[in-house]
């Protein structure tokens, strides 16, 4: 038995505990990788949500002479028609002229207000997973309605 070679039985205990270090530090960082990558995802979603419905917001709202606010906004256009947002099952939709768009998906909170000329849309997006991005995912935006022809002259 002189004659045999291998290995030592610490020498084998302290390759098993480096390969064991490497091995979890690899994991965890893979794991970093997912979850960052995950929650990312979503809050771009979030934001992306809330940029289309601004920017939809915006476009009509300045082109609106009256609006009234509460559950859902009606903007009045100077042609006598209407555009009407209004969150139904957690989506944001634009109706005009009978036909509706989908603004905005995973709308959890959203109200509608006008004072002095001036819309306010206070809107949450908070797409389904398992993070809760809503402090990302809230918005305030205003709008100035069009100057009516008494306030030009």
């Amino acid at each position: 038995m002189k004659g045999q070679k291998g290995f030592t039985l610490p020498e084998l205990l302290i390759t098993v505990a480096i390969t064991g270090l490497i091995v979890s530090f690899l994991g965890a960082a893979i794991y970093q990788i997912v979850t960052v990558t995950d929650y990312s995802s979503q809050r771009v979603t979030a934001m992306h949500e809330l940029q289309n419905a601004a920017y939809w917001f915006s476009r009509d709202g300045q082109m609106a002479s009256a609006a009234s606010g509460g559950s859902e906004l009606v903007l009045t256009l100077p042609d006598d028609s209407s555009i009407t947002y209004a969150v139904v099952d957690n989506e944001l939709h634009r109706t005009a002229d009978e036909s509706q768009m989908t603004l905005a998906r995973n709308i959890s909170d959203v109200s509608f207000a006008v004072a002095d000329r001036v819309i306010t849309i206070t809107i949450t997006s908070s797409p389904v997973g398992r993070w809760d991005i809503s402090e990302w995912g809230t918005r305030q935006y205003k709008v100035c309605l069009r100057p009516t022809e008494e306030e030009l002259s």
